[in-house]
């Protein structure tokens, strides 16, 4: 029965050879795409795989190096320095390094040596003593693009430095990220989602010309065909379609993996070699995808497994009844009500919610053919000619299987939209880095004796020594405006003891110079008379630029005035406005120059990068559900093509027919058209409606006070109409099929 159904699959015709090609395409099409997906997960895991050797933080007296890691920033980007010197034998290597670096040489990431040999020296290649010994290799690195420097010092040099420790063993584990766990989950997500139109994609290639194969099927079993033998058929018809499609999916993932390393999913882009699936990926979707495809065929031959006569006895199904839409009804009142009524309990009892939030999910689903014929009743009472008559008539007859081909899409829009209002609403709650007065303004914070000196005679943060050459240096660099926040005195007996006051870290109370204050409007205006005032700086170091702006100014109307010089106290804090970009990596290149003094909890940033690291991942949410929404819209698009394709060819008979009796070729396509578009459209709207409404109560939870209406970010947005209109072009690409299916001469053979 194999070879029989090899030779129905290869040998019966035209017919049977388009159904194969448009199913090898169909299945093409989700595996390409599945395998893109399972190959970035790839590349993520072995990206947090990697050893964490900036992690390392144990101490060993007897260690063989003495160990200075820090991080500094370039235009946005992240750096990671180390500072080693070798003080004993047998030592330890940093990954992607052959040996450690001599005194007075450096090796680079290519990243930095890229940049390195583009940037002026006094923007970055300043910071940075020795000579350019080597390059380190993609085992000590995340990404290509990563900012690496060790750096090789003479053993005094570095052991008189802060925060250099003596280790004997560089940390080999991987590094221990938060948010591994939800990346994780989000590829899942991800896979799931577009895994699901995949599905409806193959099962809508599998159902192609089912009316007239069911006929087939049924006639072999009346001749005597057992239904086991039936099953072998078609079983070989779906299959050899879905393996050829696997085989074409592959190649097209080929094709695709060249644009996949550049794609900075995460906020930046894996290494070449990782973006690839697992073996047991290829070997899951060589198994799972012909088979998913036979299972498929099978459904739709239930009528033929149960009679042969099931095939003559078509009748027209049940219409969807009213009670479809309670479930979704349920779950939303069950999920929005909670949450608005008291937000702050539920972000602490989720369990409801997520009970609530699947109801939703599964309630979208059931109600989906019940929203298809509500679809079609609205067309036909609007209808304005003979189209949307037969479209309505069409989607009345059968609402179940015309959604059948949007269902896949329900759920990746609703997920979609819900995240992409979400994400919106998250950073407007935490971050005004484009509206915040301070967002130009670099802050920068010395040593505390509390926390790294606790020698009490130590002076906390720059000496006026110190300070007075730093605050010169400063000051002529062009676009650059310096302003120092001073330790109060002890003799100003406005400072509260230090129990009493906000001392979360750098900040605190710190007196500024009225003349200093007035170059930086936003810290506020002086009383009238005063030289110098306190100011609570303990909100410079908030990550949150929305609460930071709340408190602004630091300097108020009553703040406290104090006939003190200043200046022969030391620096503690150290704001700097700067007019560029280059500016900025000037000043700390200067810096750099004090990595000794500033406190290791602070790396100097402008408050616009630090609210901008804050929206990172956000923004990186933004984008995967943007992509996602494109690759699943394209998919659902593909699986619209390939059912009406195969609508047009179970309908060739009334079709031909129509067309005999004076019914125009445009009016067949305008039937057609809205036939597909209508549940298309309709599932949209409702999918993206319901994620508007899980995504507002949701945001009400994480800020009760902040949040109005929720709306997505404009990409997604344009990538949703879009990939619509797309949908659409591949439907109207479909449409001159039914030209020559339809033709008058042939319909003397129907």
């Amino acid at each position: 029965m194999i070879r029989f159904g090899l030779h129905m699959t290869l040998r019966s015709g035209r017919e049977a050879f388009t159904r194969l090609v448009v199913t090898a395409l169909s299945v093409a099409v989700g595996v390409g795409l599945l395998l893109s997906v399972l190959a970035m997960y790839h590349a993520y895991r072995d990206t947090i795989g990697k050893p964490c050797w900036q992690c390392t933080s144990t101490t060993d007296a007897h260690g063989s190096l003495l160990w200075n890691y820090s991080e500094d920033e370039y235009d946005g980007a992240t750096m990671h320095r180390l500072d080693v010197a070798i003080v004993g034998a047998h030592a330890s290597v940093v990954p992607g390094l052959s040996a450690m670096p001599a005194p007075g040489q450096y090796y680079v990431s290519p990243a930095l040596a890229t940049l390195l040999r583009a940037t002026p020296g006094d923007e970055l290649g300043d910071r940075f003593p020795g000579a350019l010994a080597g390059i380190i290799g993609p085992a000590g690195l995340q990404s290509p693009d990563d900012l690496v420097i060790v750096i090789g010092h003479q053993a005094s040099d570095l052991s008189n430095l802060p925060r250099t420790m003596r280790v004997g063993r560089i940390q080999t584990a991987p590094h221990d990220l938060s948010t591994s766990q939800f990346y994780q989950f989000g590829f899942a997500m991800g896979a799931v989602v577009l895994l699901i139109p995949m599905l409806v994609l193959i099962g809508n290639a599998t159902r192609i010309a089912a009316a007239r194969r069911e006929q087939r099927y049924a006639a072999m079993r009346l001749v005597g065909a057992e239904r086991s033998q039936i099953n072998v058929v078609a079983s070989v018809d779906a299959v050899v379609g879905a393996v050829l499609g696997v085989a074409l999916g592959i190649g097209l993932y080929a094709v695709l993996r060249p644009a996949l390393k550049d794609i900075p999913l995460l906020g930046y882009r894996f290494f070449d070699d990782t973006i690839t699936p697992t073996g047991w990926g290829f070997v899951g979707i060589l198994v799972a995808v012909p088979a998913a495809a036979a299972i498929s065929c099978l459904l739709s031959l239930r009528r033929v497994q149960i009679s042969p006569l099931g095939v003559a006895r078509r009748a027209t199904p049940p219409a969807p009844r009213s009670w479809r839409v309670i479930p979704l009804l349920i779950g939303l009142a069950t999920f929005i009500i909670p949450v608005l009524a008291s937000p702050g309990s539920s972000r602490g009892t989720p369990d409801l919610a997520v009970l609530a939030l699947i109801l939703v999910m599964t309630g979208l689903m059931i109600s989906g053919p019940w929203l298809t014929m509500m679809a079609s009743r609205l067309l036909a009472r609007w209808t304005v000619g003979g189209s949307s008559l037969l479209a309505a008539r069409r989607l009345a007859d059968n609402p179940r299987s015309s959604f059948r081909a949007v269902s896949g899409l329900m759920l990746a829009v609703m997920v979609g939209t819900a995240l992409a209002a979400l994400v919106p609403a998250a950073i407007d709650s935490q971050d005004t880095t484009h509206t915040s007065p301070l967002r130009n303004v670099l802050r920068v914070g010395f040593l505390q004796s509390d926390r790294l000196k606790p020698d009490p005679g130590t002076i906390d943060g720059l000496t006026p020594a110190q300070a007075g050459p730093l605050l010169a240096k400063l000051a002529a660099i062009p676009g650059a405006v310096p302003v120092p926040l001073y330790q109060p005195s002890q003799a100003d007996d406005a400072v509260p003891p230090p129990d009493e006051g906000p001392m979360s870290g750098p900040g605190g109370q710190l007196v500024v110079q009225c003349a200093d204050a007035q170059r930086l409007p936003a810290l506020g205006v002086c009383p009238a008379g005063a030289r110098a005032v306190l100011m609570d700086g303990s909100a410079m170091y908030t990550d949150n630029l929305r609460a930071l702006n709340d408190y602004l100014p630091f300097i108020k109307p009553d703040s406290h005035a104090t006939s003190n010089d200043a200046t022969r106290q030391p620096v503690s804090d150290l704001m700097v406005k700067v007019d560029s970009q280059a500016t900025l990596e000037r000043v700390r290149t200067v810096l750099s120059g004090y990595r000794e003094d500033i406190s290791p909890y602070d790396t100097p940033m402008t408050f616009g990068e630090v609210g901008d690291v804050r929206a990172r991942l956000y923004l990186e949410i933004q984008r995967i559900v943007t992509i996602l929404a494109g690759v699943t819209l394209l998919v659902a698009g593909c699986g619209l093509a390939v059912a009406i394709s195969g609508g047009m060819v179970e309908r060739k008979r009334p079709f031909t027919l129509l067309r005999v009796t004076g019914t125009g070729l445009g009016t067949l396509y305008r039937t057609v058209l809205l036939e597909t578009v209508m549940p298309l459209i309709a599932a949209t709207v409702l999918a993206a409606g319901v994620g508007m409404s899980v995504a507002y109560p949701i945001a009400r939870a994480l800020a009760p006070e902040r949040h109005g209406v929720v709306l997505p970010h404009p990409s997604y947005a344009l990538t949703l109409c879009g990939g619509l209109l797309i949908s659409v072009a591949i439907i109207a690409a479909c449409l001159p099929f039914l030209s020559r299916i339809t033709a008058t001469q042939n319909a003397r053979f129907e």
